[in-house]
């Protein structure tokens, strides 16, 4: 089937295929108004409203449907969030999936992938979540014909170039983050879901300021010693004490990839009062929790890379620091380089930290930012979409 050089593929999110979001979407609203590029966007399960507007020449198509099937083998160049395995696999029941392994020479497939890393993921990883990661073989073979795979900065290509072995270094291209464009424009300029979703978080918060704790997931299935922090009733009585305290509100942003029946148990304590509901499901992109952010409390999560983007405090709650170097996915960065908050082993030291920075100690924490977002952001112009934009180009003009 011959492909055609303006017809882009961009996916929606591969677990939750209701939310067209992130870095997808930001490369969609770079060319959203251009006529000469049909733009298709494909989706699972049910039809949702991704709220677009003043978007000419696009399609919006389910995967896994004739029609669909003909417009993926017309589109020559191929946007990724994941991997092909993951976004554009086909899917049924729980575990069923069928991988359709593009012709990866023909096409222009670009992995926009989701965040900077902190964790050692893919290739890089401790050896028994690497295996457990990668036992999907054409995840790893597909890596190799990427055109490209953005990067935010030099030291962050490095690490990319080596988690996605057998990519090579070349394949890297230094952009920024496009998602990262939605941190720092203005109001006006974003994309209606995301203006609705700063509105309900402004809500919620009723002027107060706004706290912000966002884990990460654990390899529960791969690594025996990986568990999900508990809170008890005391820890969670003397944490809204403290929010009383500061005039603040303790909001909940889980990571959207449950992979164990005891996940953290932050929901059973929400309110809606002191403690509230930022979940992917409440509020679906992290730019408008970042932009709406006094403080982030998280711990190996790249949801802190965004509020370091602009110069927020953050606190690292590292309750299970040694077992997550050793044995799950493991560090590529010293953390004390990454945060230039506090780290934090256990909920009474979290719990000071947060006192300290909400209480407006800075500490040399100004001159730590500046370096930690040296060694992260190439790029804080608010261009990164046009910048893959024109790497698209180029490399369509070679192939």
């Amino acid at each position: 089937m011959p492909k055609k050089s303006n017809y882009w593929a961009f996916s929606t999110h591969h677990l939750h295929a209701g939310r067209f979001i992130e870095n997808q979407r930001a490369m969609f609203e770079c060319v959203k108004n251009d006529p000469s590029i049909r733009k298709v966007i494909f989706f699972r399960g049910e039809r949702e409203d991704f709220l677009i507007q003043n978007a000419v020449n696009y399609e919006i198509v389910e995967h896994g449907t004739l029609r669909g099937a003909w417009l993926l083998m017309r589109c020559k160049v191929v946007f990724l969030t994941h991997s092909i395995s993951m976004d554009f696999s086909l899917r049924w029941g729980e575990r069923g999936f069928f991988i359709l392994p593009l012709a990866m020479r023909r096409r222009v497939v670009v992995n926009l992938w989701h965040a900077i890393s902190l964790k050692r993921l893919y290739y890089t990883a401790n050896e028994e979540t690497r295996m457990h990661t990668d036992r999907v073989r054409y995840r790893n073979r597909e890596r190799s014909g990427y055109a490209g795979l953005i990067a935010s900065s030099d030291i962050d290509s490095y690490a990319m170039a080596a988690m996605f072995y057998p990519l090579n270094y070349l394949q890297v291209w230094c952009t920024g983050l496009p998602r990262n464009d939605f941190l720092t424009c203005d109001e006006e300029k974003l994309p209606h879901y995301i203006l609705d979703s700063i509105e309900k978080i402004r809500n919620l918060q009723k002027k107060r300021r706004l706290v912000v704790y966002a884990p990460t997931y654990r390899q529960t299935s791969a690594c025996e010693g990986a568990y999900y922090y508990q809170f008890s009733d005391f820890e969670i009585d003397r944490l809204k004490d403290l929010m009383r305290k500061h005039g603040a509100v303790f909001a909940y942003r889980p990571h959207y990839f449950k992979n164990s029946s005891q996940y953290f148990n932050l929901d059973i304590y929400i309110d809606g009062n002191l403690i509230i509901d930022l979940s992917l499901t409440a509020v679906p992109e992290f730019s408008a929790v970042a932009r709406e952010c006094d403080l982030l409390i998280t711990d190996y999560s790249s949801v802190h890379l965004e509020t370091l983007y602009l110069g927020k405090p953050a606190v690292c709650f590292a309750y299970d620091l040694d077992s997550y170097k050793r044995q799950q996915d493991g560090l590529l960065y010293d953390l004390s380089l990454v945060f230039p908050g506090r780290i934090c082993e256990s909920f009474d030291a979290m719990l000071e930290a947060v006192d300290e920075q909400l209480g407006g100690e800075q500490g040399e924490r100004a001159l730590l930012t500046e370096t930690a977002r040296k060694m992260f952001f190439e790029y804080r112009d608010g261009k990164n979409s046009e910048r893959v934009y024109k790497r698209v180009l180029q490399a369509l003009e070679s192939r």
